[in-house]
Order: structure tokens, then C-alpha cells, then sequence
């Protein structure tokens, strides 16, 4: 999950970011006694200060005859991979790392992380969705991550706009006309008519790309050969219409302009995965100057197909001596149902455990949402995530994809056979061993 709010990573987190790396940075082994307590250190690095809350908030309560320290280091997570790698494999690397879907297979597959399952995460998450473990697996069947949260995407739309210009009030109405790509432009012409060119269906050409890209059929690589899935020809389709017809503002996803739409007047709707609400969508949706918010107005639906975007896996080094410890930690907040469904009722985050999610699902009720139980939609949309078309790959070839493909095609700058060929060209000279035809 993303570590920022309000466009852009905390100073103050980045600061303490920084002053912790330094003091990693000393070459001593995660091993050693942590600082004057000649306690063992279990070192924990991670992108998202949610790791911190966990540990702080929830597992050292439940666990205070622990005879180790533990060390959180937060990292920026533009920052995370640049600093991880000099030192994986290394009596420095840290103990447990927090892994982003963007380039969690690059270390799963990686041999540079430990095997939870046999440290008894096979057994512990035996109720996790099978789409979290997937993701965790490398390509031997091995797990070296897990997830305490699913992240099936939905479409987030302003009520009172489809109230107003679409005459909609009822959000499985709302879903039945978004239902296809077909609909959703149809429906997107038909907010700028009503709305005389002042309202956009969406930002940002991202809130087509990601539920294109969470719900492709294959991978971006197989059998070490780049593969481009029939779906993303749809979406250079798609993409080019909104663009060329002015159904999108054009802005670029997360940027200052795509997060303000949030709380403006121009913006009909966004796409974005259950962790979206949290930190996206309720940070921004009320001005900078507090003169006006849109909270309450928001409701949540599936859209035109099912997705995911995103999630936090964690996992354990093989170099860690620690890797029991490492081990009970991961197991806790991943898998441990008590934990689980507390921290689920306390910030809202739709989690990995089945069992849990079918215990307060029926319950759940979000004021953001006007009342709306969007966890209950999401445990349904869960079951179509296909997270096996995850790659190593995925997050170089994604951006090439959209640098060299998706933005000059869809703002008429190549033709499609010019903007295809750019692509491969990219991913040939990024991944000189790949296949690319």
C-alpha cells in the first residue's frame, strides 16, 4: 500500500526515513544485541508506516514477554527497492520486508527469501484468500509472503452527480449501466452532455489502465516471452476515445491535479482498489483550505469488471537469523483472526482471512460512503481476482507500456501498429533476454 497522503509522502516520515537509514547503514549485523539492552534486534523494513502501527499498536501488546527488540525502518516507497537490494542476500539485510504488488514477484522469485511455509504459515493460513497466497508462491510452490489485506478494485462514483445527471439514486442501478466498457462510454458521453462539458467520467486515463491491467487473462511475461493480452488492445481503444472526446480531464494518475478532483466539482468518478478509499480518496476529498468536501457523497460499485490493484505482502530474508521470530510476526498479522478482525473494525481495511471477512461482512457500514456496506461488496468481488498473471516483470513493464504505448496512442501521437512496436522495443532493450516478437 501506498505510503502517502495528500499528494506525496510525509517529511516527517521521510525525515525519520532517512535518519533510520543512516543509522542502518553502520554495517553492523541484524544479529547484534539492539543498542544498550543486549536484547536481539529482529529489523523489520518496510514502505507503508502501517507495519509500525501493527507492531507498536497490536503485536507487542499480545506479546510482552518477548526477549528481542524490534526495529521498524520506513522507507519511502520510491526509495525501497534501491535501498533493499545493495543489501539482500547480506549479513545486512533486514529481517522481515514489506513487499508492494508492483515488485513483489521480483523478490519472491528472487531465492533471496526464506521459506515461511515450512515455518508453519502453510498450516496459519489455511483460511487466507488463495489469490494472497498466489501472489506469496514462487514458481516451485514455495511461500515466501503474505498479505494482511485482499485489494479487489472497485468504480467510486459521486451520488449526487448520478442523481443529477444520469437520474440514477440506487447504486445496483448505477452498476447495471457501468456494467461494460461499452456502457461506461456510453455513460461518460452522456455526463459531459449533461453537464454541458463540465463534468468528466474520469481523471485519468489510469482509471482505465489499472482495471485493464488487474484483469488481464495472461501475464506480462510467460515462458520468458512478452506477452500482450487481448484486453490491452481494448484499452488502447478505450483510452484513445476518452481522450480524443474529452471524456477524461487527461491528467496523470496521483498527481496534484488527479487528487484534486476528489474534492472538486469535475470528476463523476474514480478506480480504485479497497486500500483507495483510505488513502486516496478520504484524504483528498476535502480541500486543502477545508471550504468544501465531498464526504458522504460517495458511493462504491464493481464497475465494468472485476480487477486489483496493489496490497502489502511480507515476507522474511533467508539471512535472517531470526527467521523463527521473523516468522511469528508475519504469521500474526497476516493470518492470526483476532488480530485480523480487530484491526479490519478499526481502520477499515478489507482483509486476507476469509473466515473474518465472512464474519462482519453483513455488518459493516462506511459514513464515507453514506452508509453504504462496501465490504460486503468487495468479499464478492474478491473471488474473481486472477493474481497468477503477476509477474517479476510487472512494474518496468507496466510503465513501458504506458511511457511508450498507452499515453502517445490514446493523445493520436502513433498510430497503434507505431505505438505497439515502441513498446516492445522498450521491454527488448529493458530485458535483452526476453522474447519479444
Amino acid at each position: 500500500m501506498k505510503n502517502w497522503k495528500k499528494w506525496g509522502v510525509s517529511l516527517g516520515i521521510l525525515a525519520t526515513s532517512l535518519l533510520a537509514l543512516t543509522a542502518c547503514g553502520s554495517g553492523e549485523s541484524n544479529s547484534g544485541s539492539a543498542g544498550g539492552s543486549g536484547k536481539k534486534e529482529l529489523v523489520v523494513w518496510t514502505f507503508t508506516d502501517e507495519l509500525s502501527k501493527m507492531i507498536n499498536d497490536y503485536y507487542k501488546p499480545a506479546h510482552e514477554d518477548l526477549d528481542y527488540e524490534i526495529k521498524v525502518v520506513e522507507i519511502p516507497s520510491d526509495q525501497f527497492e534501491t535501498k533493499l537490494d545493495p543489501v539482500l542476500g547480506t549479513k545486512d539485510a533486514p529481517d522481515v520486508i514489506a513487499l508492494e504488488s508492483a515488485f513483489v514477484k521480483k523478490y519472491v522469485e528472487s531465492g533471496l527469501m526464506a521459506d515461511i511455509g515450512e515455518l508453519g504459515l502453510d498450516e496459519a493460513s489455511k483460511d487466507t484468500y488463495q489469490y494472497v497466497k498466489d501472489v506469496g508462491t514462487d514458481k516451485d510452490g514455495v511461500l515466501h509472503a503474505l498479505a494482511w489485506q485482499g485489494a479487489p478494485g472497485g468504480f467510486y462514483y459521486r451520488e449526487s452527480m448520478a442523481k443529477d445527471l444520469l437520474g440514477l439514486e440506487d447504486v445496483d442501478k448505477v452498476q447495471e449501466a457501468l456494467s461494460d466498457y461499452n456502457k461506461f462510454y456510453e455513460v461518460a458521453k452522456e455526463v459531459k452532455e449533461k453537464s454541458n462539458g463540465d463534468v468528466y467520467m474520469i481523471s485519468s486515463v489510469q482509471d482505465l489502465a489499472k482495471p485493464f491491467f488487474g484483469h488481464r487473462d495472461h501475464g506480462w511475461v510467460e515462458d520468458e516471452k512478452l506477452v500482450i493480452d487481448d484486453k490491452l488492445y481494448e484499452l488502447l481503444d478505450i483510452s484513445k476515445k476518452f481522450v480524443s472526446e474529452k471524456l477524461t480531464q487527461d491528467t496523470e494518475g496521483q498527481s496534484e491535479a488527479w487528487f484534486a478532483g476528489m474534492n472538486g466539482d469535475s470528476i463523476f468518478g474514480y478506480s480504485l482498489p479497497t486500500w483507495g478509499l483510505h488513502y486516496w480518496l478520504k484524504p483528498n476529498a476535502t480541500s486543502a483550505d477545508n471550504s468544501k468536501t465531498t464526504e458522504g457523497d460517495w458511493r462504491m460499485i464493481q464497475g465494468p469488471s472485476s480487477w486489483f490493484w496493489g496490497g502489502t505482502w511480507v515476507g522474511a530474508t533467508e539471512t535472517s537469523t531470526m527467521k523463527e521470530e521473523a516468522a511469528d510476526l508475519i504469521s500474526y498479522i497476516t493470518t492470526d483472526a483476532e488480530f485480523l478482525k480487530k484491526w479490519a473494525e478499526d481502520t477499515g481495511d478489507f482483509v486476507s482471512n476469509e473466515k473474518v471477512v465472512d464474519e462482519i461482512k453483513d455488518n459493516y457500514s462506511e459514513e464515507f460512503l453514506g452508509g453504504q456496506n462496501h465490504y460486503n461488496e468487495f468479499s464478492e468481488m474478491v473471488a474473481d481476482i486472477n493474481a497468477k498473471i503477476l509477474t517479476e516483470y510487472d512494474q518496468t513493464i507496466e510503465r513501458l507500456f504506458i511511457d511508450n504505448c498507452l499515453t502517445p496512442y490514446s493523445k493520436g501521437e502513433m498510430d497503434q501498429e507505431q505505438a505497439i512496436q515502441s513498446f516492445k522495443d522498450a521491454v527488448q532493450n529493458a530485458y535483452p533476454d526476453l522474447q519479444v516478437d
